[in-house]
């Protein structure tokens, strides 16, 4: 999605807002491949991530007489894609939890690795604390991090200067940063 010009999105923008399906074919057609390995990135799981674009699909449907064009349509559909994500990775852990208490619970802890949960803990933890930031220095961090855009991309994108796109992820970094070292103390507290 990212060879796909700013301009392009504005028209589907527009285009949306006319309720033109000829605009929203294209769309879909340009930014399934993307989006899809983003909500895969986020669930590890084909199933999940087919769902959940399907689900971003109908929604961005359904509001399309409020979208913005002078605000980031790609911008907003990731964002989609990660709350959407979000949501099925929340729902998932509730009915394993749920599960696990059903079951005896020793034999279900006994085949689960420390690692794997301090992993999955830790996930959680940095999807918390992205979540935590100002809304435009999280998208700003977002398309950096997970989408690989660079400064002067997400700048054109943003439509902020390439400094302050700097600027929000130097302030990103650090946020999470000291989050991961409070977050390292707490666990090794418990050791």
């Amino acid at each position: 999605m990212r060879s796909i010009p700013d301009e392009q999105f504005r028209s589907w923008s527009h285009g949306l807002l006319r309720s033109d399906e000829k605009s929203y074919a294209e769309l879909f057609e340009a930014s399934y491949d993307a989006l899809f390995g983003y909500a895969l990135y986020i669930t590890h799981d084909q199933a999940a991530a087919s769902d959940i674009l399907q689900d971003v699909y109908l929604k961005l449907w359904q509001v399309r007489e409020t979208i913005d064009p002078e605000r980031s349509l790609r911008a907003l559909m990731y964002q989609m894609v990660r709350n959407f994500a979000l949501n099925h990775e929340r729902q998932r852990k509730r009915h394993a939890a749920e599960a696990i208490e059903d079951d005896h619970p020793s034999v279900r802890f006994d085949t689960v690795n420390d690692d794997e949960l301090d992993a999955a803990k830790l996930k959680e933890n940095l999807q918390l604390w992205i979540d935590e930031m100002p809304q435009r220095r999280r998208e700003a961090f977002m398309l950096s991090r997970f989408e690989g855009l660079s400064h002067e991309e997400i700048a054109s994108l943003m439509d902020l200067a390439p400094k302050t796109v700097n600027n929000h992820i130097v302030l990103a970094l650090q946020h999470i940063r000291k989050k991961l070292d409070a977050f390292r103390e707490m666990e090794s507290s418990f050791d």
